[in-house]
């Protein structure tokens, strides 16, 4: 659910505060200084968590698919059965090829 706070600053400046809150999704927050961007900001975001299309790009940038792979290997390669261990030679394939996306 979305909510909009108005703030206004010691100078008289006003901004309004976006907060979107989906159980199960980390809090998204931004300030705008119109009303109408913040409302159009909290429909975007809240339809794009809900379709599962929404990712903090900041976040997203912090990883490689290198640490996915090398993750991959270490969490669940060993939990499978000897006859995969053509996997691992795929997954170094991949990882030389896009790790550094």
């Amino acid at each position: 659910m979305a909510t909009i706070s108005k703030r206004t600053s010691l100078e008289g400046k006003v901004s309004y505060q976006a907060k979107i809150r989906l159980q199960g999704h980390p809090t998204q927050s931004a300030t705008f200084s119109r009303l109408t961007d913040a409302k159009l900001w909290t429909q975007q975001i809240e339809s794009a968590i809900r379709e599962g299309r929404y990712f903090k790009t900041r976040e997203a940038l912090k990883h490689s698919l290198a640490e996915l792979l090398d993750r991959y290997v270490r969490e669940i390669l060993p939990r499978k059965s000897p006859r995969d261990t053509n996997q691992r030679k795929q997954i170094q394939w991949w990882k030389a090829r896009l790790g550094n996306l």
